[in-house]
């Protein structure tokens, strides 16, 4: 953990990298699905663009969609910005074929440089 200029404690065990990619939850309590944007990825999880975040420890199932590939795992939320979006952690054991796609994914997003000449919808690590 570190602090970042505001002093506020960084939690994220993984660089999260900036992208645009469509996402799909379904809430497995309520068994409600939402189609949303995905706005940064890690390893570790991502970040749901949406205007009605689900609460704190909500269990999904995620589904992200990045040109013909399809990442998909149980995942939870860990934190939530009312009328602003919801971060979410993928769910441990994330099955190994999808860690695969999930790993390039996250790969091909460390290697732009220059978010405005990426023609993958991926920008720079935040």
């Amino acid at each position: 953990m570190s602090e970042d200029s505001e002093g506020k404690v960084e939690r994220r065990c993984a660089t999260r990298y900036a992208v645009i990619m469509d996402a799909q939850v379904t809430d497995l309590r309520a068994h409600s699905t939402l189609r949303l944007r995905c706005s940064d990825i890690s390893l570790s999880g991502c970040y749901l663009d949406t205007l009605n975040p689900m609460e704190i420890g909500t269990p999904l199932w995620i589904h992200l969609e990045h040109g013909q590939r399809v990442f998909e795992c149980q995942a939870r939320v860990i934190n939530m910005i009312a009328r602003l979006g919801m971060g979410v952690a993928f769910v441990d054991p994330v099955p190994e074929d999808q860690l695969g796609i999930l790993s390039e994914w996250v790969s091909a997003a460390a290697s732009i440089a220059n978010p405005q000449a990426s023609r993958f919808g991926f920008s720079a690590a935040r």
